[in-house]
């Protein structure tokens, strides 16, 4: 055999184990490729666990509220019955105590509607979350907000007028 043959055959065996490295790069690239696959199912499964737990805690807060606020208000109602009932506050007069207990029944019905509101927020947001479909709603948060302001400058004006 010449010499430019044996380079021949001996380039020809390279190209060979070159080719059969390239093909085991290519199964490692593919098993690397299904273990990323994997990973980023699992993150998506824990991000969507994390939003409806997140989802659970905002409804539980709302809930605190509500409860918060029909507590206050009965106990506003109660108390203000019996200062009527022991005509402790004579000198106010009757309609400041009767205006107070009306307070109180003001205080429990929106405490009421909120744990009314907060949950079908839960469930619109639970679903959404499930659906992969989630935009927030403004609207709602605003008018709740705007509802419990309108209430606390009521208050206010009826306090300073009374």
């Amino acid at each position: 055999m010449t010499e430019p043959e044996l380079n021949s055959n001996e380039m020809a065996k390279k190209r060979t184990e070159m080719a059969e490295h390239r093909t085991d790069l290519s199964e490692h690239r593919t098993s690397l490729s299904e273990k990323r696959t994997e990973m980023g199912e699992v993150r998506s499964s824990l991000a969507t666990m994390r939003s409806h737990l997140a989802n659970e805690r905002t409804h539980l807060a709302y809930m605190r509220t509500g409860i918060s606020l029909i507590s206050f208000g009965i106990t506003i109602n109660r108390f203000a019955w019996f200062l009527i009932d022991n005509k402790t506050m004579s000198r106010y007069g009757h309609s400041f105590l009767h205006d107070t207990k009306d307070l109180g029944i003001g205080m429990v019905f929106l405490g009421s509607a909120m744990l009314i509101w907060s949950l079908f927020n839960y469930r619109k947001t639970a679903d959404a979350i499930t659906n992969n479909n989630y935009t927030p709603s403004n609207r709602s948060v605003l008018a709740f907000t705007l509802a419990l302001i309108l209430v606390g400058v009521a208050s206010t004006v009826w306090l300073i007028l009374s």
